[in-house]
């Protein structure tokens, strides 16, 4: 039996939050949209959160939910894991302006969109 250590290195997330320690209320959800795309981070996600083990959440800014904590590449079948943030203070400094359109058009009564410090 092979006991040898196995070392991963994995890249840092961005984050949108306000700040590291920032105020938010977050779930993991499943997602699906259109194969091999990816999704950003602040995507407003279009879903039911009491049916959000079986159902999944898309991308959408009509009866938008929440948005998307970061950045998720979907599969060859369009599918794939993400957090929706459905309360909390973000960053729009961090976001890209179609997705700061996305969110002000989404107006999600729980997130707050505002300046921070874009780092």
């Amino acid at each position: 039996m092979d006991m040898s250590l196995k070392k991963t290195t994995y890249g840092n997330r961005k984050t949108i939050l306000i700040g590291q320690d920032s105020y938010y209320i977050a779930l993991p959800v499943k997602l699906s949209g259109t194969a091999n795309t990816t999704l950003k981070a602040g995507q407003p996600l279009v879903g039911s959160l009491a049916t959000r083990l079986t159902t999944e959440f898309t991308a959408g800014t009509s009866n938008a939910t929440g948005v998307l904590l970061h950045e998720v590449a979907l599969d060859k079948n369009g599918k794939g894991n993400g957090t929706i943030i459905v309360a909390g203070c973000i960053d729009k400094l961090k976001l890209d302006s179609a997705i700061v359109t996305a969110i002000t058009t989404a107006n999600i009564s729980g997130i707050i969109l505002t300046e921070g410090s874009a780092i």
